[in-house]
């Protein structure tokens, strides 16, 4: 290892950290009179005793104001995509360019590094979500670096899912049959084996954005797309169920849903994982629900899936989990 001459274009702290290296590898005693030899006379730091007496003449000198808004200037033009980049490369990068610039405060620590990311990214949202439990500038990174593995659980726009009736254990499913009452549109039933594809759906977003954001609970829209018939669930709010007389679930035309916290002990979450306990219900609050109750077609038994507005109670709930 070479001794490097301090030129301005070294952060100080890193610059002696590399000198003392080289001492120590070159076995020189005086280190602090080599550092101020490798110092150029242009910068005075000849009545310097410590490292510390050191560092402060080279910090108080015009060219470090000059570096750290250099290093500023690399900062602004770092950008980062979530769907190609290294993330542990660039967050690595980040740090060393909000260390090197004196970056101390937290909080612009935070609004630079969300303005590197993609709003509709998982990685923007998860840490948006969790801006007061980050401290400092190493929580920061542990929170990106988090993101990335609590994403491979999410549940968000293009996932395709299961949802399994909490109650009776049974697969939302629908059909290529239809009704034979009600709306005469294919079936949605609650199926005791998973039958791929007929019980897989698709979260698609209505506003037609190809994104990976992730679905949150209350707040994101989405259709719910069957795999196999490629249509949407639908609550109907006109035609009445085969056995119950509550509202018929069909998949047809386009109409929106949310998910809810189906779980009491887990009032905490934002973002819904695989294997959380939800319930689902569209836009006018009609709630998705399953009973023991069964319906029959050309001598085929179902056991139904309704619609209702009544208080929600435990055949409501239903398991989400991630299709692979």
């Amino acid at each position: 290892m070479e001794p490097v001459e301090y030129d301005e274009t070294i952060h100080p702290e890193v610059w002696l950290n590399k000198i003392k290296a080289c001492c120590y590898k070159n076995k020189i005693g005086d280190i602090i009179g080599f550092c101020k030899y490798m110092i150029h006379p242009s910068i005075d730091v000849s009545k310097a005793s410590t490292f510390d007496e050191i560092l402060n003449i080279l910090k108080s000198d015009a060219l470090f104001t000059l570096f750290k808004y250099s290093v500023k200037e690399k900062l602004q033009m770092l950008k980062f995509d979530h769907k190609n980049d290294d993330h542990i490369r660039f967050i690595s990068i980040f740090r060393k360019y909000c260390y090197e610039a004196e970056i101390n405060d937290v909080k612009e620590q935070k609004n630079l590094l969300l303005k590197k990311i993609s709003k509709d990214s998982f990685q923007y949202c998860f840490i948006n979500s969790n801006l007061e439990k980050i401290k400092s500038l190493n929580d920061l990174v542990i929170y990106f670096n988090q993101s990335f593995l609590e994403q491979r659980e999410s549940i968000h726009f293009g996932s395709c899912i299961t949802l399994k009736h909490v109650a009776t254990g049974k697969y939302l499913t629908s059909s290529d049959v239809q009704y034979k009452t009600g709306s005469e549109r294919n079936i949605v039933f609650a199926s005791q084996t998973l039958s791929n594809p007929y019980s897989l759906w698709n979260i698609s977003n209505p506003d037609q954005k190809d994104d990976n954001r992730p679905v949150i609970y209350g707040k994101s829209k989405f259709y719910l797309i069957n795999k196999s018939v490629d249509k949407c669930l639908v609550i109907s709010h006109g035609h009445k169920s085969p056995s119950t007389g509550n509202w018929e679930v069909r998949c047809f035309d386009s109409r929106y849903m949310y998910l809810t916290n189906g779980d009491s002990t887990n009032n905490n979450s934002t973002y819904i994982k695989s294997k959380e306990i939800i319930n689902i219900y569209d836009k006018d609050n009609y709630i998705l629900r399953s009973h023991e109750f069964p319906f029959t077609i050309n001598n085929d038994t179902y056991q139904e899936v309704v619609g209702h507005k009544e208080r929600i109670d435990g055949n409501d709930k239903w398991c989400i989990e991630l299709f692979e």
